[in-house]
């Protein structure tokens, strides 16, 4: 067979193609007949006057929600555009002199764009199937972002644990559960002042039934899902072989991410475990209370604190120091920005700071600020090492996502990504502690009691 015979019968098999095209159905969200080829010169257009003409686009995108438009590009078009914007961005980080030479970096970038472009449509011409095209812009972009950086990514919309952590409260019953390894589901915390705090529900019950469903040998997952999706509940529960039937309805739970106490010795402590929109709240009111007690010294303990919200622990930090300190500088392409505390006095009794390996992101910048700027003590071990901030932006249709935006700097000017914090006293915690894990064998607590204890006599 000639190559002019293949190409005869490949001209047969598209004009098949076409006259059959319209009597195809499908059951799919998307079919060949929506697929959308985008249109180079357009795009490139539209994306050119964007860098070209709109000084601030990158950071517009940071503040506000993507919106569709409705003008001159459909859904699948905009959407991609954006895309192609991101990857623009990306591809021109690598050339020097970006503001000062868009024209230029434009046209570097513009073979990358044009193929990007090109492969797009030829994945939706000649695709054997039907093709979602919002999925397949979606994998674009998750592409992207997994190859920046680790900490840049997608937010899972089917877990919004994170984000409510980081919110501080929710709407629910105030329990938390468990799965043992038959795929029992237990009750293993209970908010103070929530809806399952004044059922009498307690810490160890066994859940059977929600609203008459079974949920012996399930999961925590189907559970909480099925509690976000209702208002009012009947939860059935077992304890001591006696079933009980609680009737509940949801109310908006305060998460606790701060727990304090005076000590001997006029000792105050402060465990913090996350750094949520409402943390220097609960964390303000702490530090007054003890202070109010008659407190001398401090320990703030870090320990598992993974990190959180900027915003909150700058409000934390400016408790301890008055607006000549700076409190973390941040630096991206425009420089570098110094940031200052808002307090209006400098604290001045001794403390400790407690720390571990998670300690990481606020918690570094937390604990660099207050031993840079006021002389804090450091005991445990060297933090994680976090250095980067990251902003979460809402694509439309598709979801949210991060993307780090800058690098942070400890007051002092440091970079500590990668490196951490260092103690100034390394202490690991024992065997003991694992085993029994109660306070008289927590040797870093131990040895911030000892080293606040000894400076006071």
């Amino acid at each position: 067979m000639t190559n002019k015979d293949l190409k005869e019968i490949k001209k047969i098999k598209r004009s098949t193609n076409n006259s059959t095209k319209s009597t195809k159905t499908s059951t799919k969200k998307s079919t060949n007949l929506s697929k959308k080829k985008i249109n180079i010169e357009e795009v490139e257009e539209k994306v050119k006057d964007i860098i070209i003409h709109e000084d601030k686009t990158v950071e517009k995108e940071t503040e506000e929600p993507i919106k569709s438009e409705k003008s001159k590009f459909g859904i699948f078009e905009y959407v991609l555009t954006l895309v192609i914007i991101s990857l623009i961005f990306s591809l021109l980080g690598y050339f020097i002199g970006f503001k000062n030479n868009k024209n230029d970096n434009y046209l570097t970038a513009n073979s990358e764009l044009r193929k990007f472009i090109e492969e797009y449509n030829y994945i939706l011409e000649t695709y054997y199937g039907d093709i979602d095209e919002s999925e397949l812009i979606a994998n674009a972009l998750k592409g992207m972002l997994s190859s920046i950086d680790k900490y840049s990514g997608f937010i899972d919309e089917n877990s919004n644990n994170n984000s409510i952590s980081l919110k501080g409260e929710y709407e629910g019953l105030g329990i938390g559960v468990i799965n043992d390894n038959e795929n029992n589901i237990f009750i293993s915390l209970i908010y103070e002042n929530s809806p399952a705090s004044k059922s009498g529900l307690e810490v160890g019950d066994l859940v059977l039934k929600l609203n008459d469903e079974d949920f012996t040998n399930s999961t925590t997952s189907k559970l909480v899902d099925r509690i976000d999706e209702l208002g009012e509940i009947k939860l059935t529960v077992k304890r001591d072989d006696e079933e009980l039937v609680f009737n509940l309805k949801k109310e908006t739970i305060i998460i606790k991410s701060v727990a304090y106490e005076l000590l001997e010795n006029n000792i105050g402590y402060i465990q913090v475990g996350l750094f949520a929109e409402n943390t220097d709240e609960q964390f303000e009111e702490a530090l007054t209370n003890l202070e109010k007690q008659g407190m001398e010294s401090l320990i703030i303990d870090l320990r598992g604190n993974v990190g959180g919200h900027l915003s909150s622990v700058k409000n934390m930090i400016s408790l301890f120091l008055n607006d000549t300190h700076i409190i973390y500088q941040t630096e991206d392409e425009n420089g570098i920005e110094k940031i200052y505390s808002t307090g209006n006095k400098d604290k001045e009794y001794p403390i400790v700071i407690l720390q571990d390996l998670s300690s990481a992101s606020a918690s570094e910048v937390m604990a660099s600020a207050l031993k840079e700027q006021l002389g804090a003590y450091i005991i445990g071990n060297n933090s994680y090492g976090k250095g980067t901030v990251q902003t979460v932006r809402q694509f439309e249709g598709i979801g949210d996502y991060k993307l780090t935006t800058m690098k942070w700097l400890t007051s002092n000017g440091l970079w500590i990504d990668g490196v951490g914090v260092k103690p100034d006293l390394e202490v690991s915690l024992s065997q003991e502690y694992y085993k029994n894990p109660i306070r008289k064998n927590d040797s870093q607590f131990q040895a911030a009691f000892e080293y606040l204890k000894d400076i006071k006599h």
